[in-house]
């Protein structure tokens, strides 16, 4: 395949001609490399379902986890230099001891410098059936360009994909917590007063 070519029917803008867009269920599409498809179940009939697994670049690795803190009622994330930490708090660190700390995950970069949420479940973008709006176009532009600016546009675009829809001024507080290249040093500091998220 030439290299200038498209293997997805989006503009060339939007996404990096090696990554395609998945989702977690009522979240917001975000852009990834997609690994070769494998077989992850077969039904009763023999017909076999596939799962792909998703690498993401650090950039987009910090909008998926503002975006799932952020809906989900257990997981916290926080980074340590290039490791991302998931804090799952409904879960134990030892299911033999129920007064142990909530499970925690480390998350490496491979090789690439992309992150692998490994028992994850991803749904694969299908552009025949999903019309980009102005929002949804502009914030993919800035992810596929490794620009984390402007953060409020990213912000609204999460917001307005996910399901309920999430509070905006939740998601600007988890981005100054996280302190990441979603929210850089330079920029305006909100809601400071806000618990630090658990560590390990």
């Amino acid at each position: 395949m030439p290299h200038n070519s498209q293997p997805h029917d989006l503009p060339a803008d939007v996404l990096r001609v090696d990554e395609g867009l998945v989702c977690g269920d009522d979240q917001p599409y975000f852009p990834a490399q997609l690994s070769v498809p494998q077989v992850a179940a077969t039904d009763e009939t023999g017909r076999r379902f596939y799962a792909v697994t998703p690498r993401f670049r650090r950039l987009v690795t910090e909008w998926v986890a503002i975006t799932v803190e952020a809906t989900s009622d257990h997981l916290r994330f926080r980074w340590d230099g290039d490791d991302l930490i998931v804090i799952d708090e409904d879960a134990r660190d030892d299911d033999s001891d129920p007064t142990s700390g909530p499970a925690v995950e480390r998350i490496r970069p491979d090789a690439d410098g992309r992150y692998t949420f490994a028992t994850w479940v991803w749904h694969v973008h299908d552009p025949a059936t999903e019309h980009l709006d102005d929002t949804t176009h502009a914030a993919l532009t800035l992810l596929a360009t490794d620009d984390p600016q402007p953060a409020d546009l990213l912000i609204r675009y999460v917001a307005g994909n996910t399901y309920p829809a999430t509070d905006p001024q939740t998601l600007r507080t988890i981005c100054h917590r996280h302190r990441t290249s979603a929210n850089p040093p330079e920029a305006p500091a909100q809601d400071t007063d806000v618990k630090e998220a658990h560590d390990e």
